[in-house]
């Protein structure tokens, strides 16, 4: 009898602890994910990009700033640097400036944008270039996110089939 007086009076009591403590679980303040007016990231990426018919194909580091003058827009400025090694060692670098819209699914953030930039150094065609872009920012907390973006890039004086190059990169970003 004593027993059973024992686990009903614990019963009550973990009961009562829940309920008390049920307000408190409630009004703490859940992770936000996504993007809003004045939000600045930035980002760090190891990228590489392909002839149109992905059979040529280099590796870079870039750096990026971004800042979302509105909720989920994003206007941001890319840095990239690479090295090559085909017939003899070069570099090449590309300077660009993409706007984005991120859809706010949460811890998910799917992006779709443009990109406009100059492309220069050893080796390549000093040029102007533009192209589409989608990608995705997974968020590990609320001001860290892990991002991974395809770009389709062709010089503004020549073919978008002919003379594109895809352009993709994996990175890390925060948000701040």
């Amino acid at each position: 009898m004593v027993k059973s007086k024992v686990s009903l009076i614990a019963k009550v009591c973990i009961v009562a602890v829940v309920v008390f403590l049920l307000p408190v679980f409630a009004s703490a303040e859940q992770p936000t994910y996504g993007f809003h007016a004045g939000d600045y990231e930035f980002t760090l990426s190891g990228n590489g990009s392909s002839d149109h018919s992905l059979k040529r194909t280099d590796f870079s580091t870039s750096l990026g700033l971004g800042y979302f003058p509105m909720d989920n827009f994003e206007v941001a400025l890319r840095q990239s640097i690479g090295l090559n090694d085909r017939e003899s060692s070069s570099w090449n670098g590309a300077s660009v400036l993409a706007i984005d819209y991120h859809f706010n699914l949460g811890q998910i953030q799917p992006l779709l944008g443009a990109n406009f930039g100059y492309s220069y150094g050893e080796g390549i065609n000093d040029e102007w270039g533009a192209g589409p872009e989608a990608g995705v920012k997974v968020f590990l907390n609320n001001t860290t996110f892990i991002r991974a973006l395809v770009q389709y890039e062709f010089p503004v004086s020549g073919s978008f089939s002919s003379d594109g190059r895809f352009i993709y990169g994996l990175g890390l970003g925060l948000k701040f």
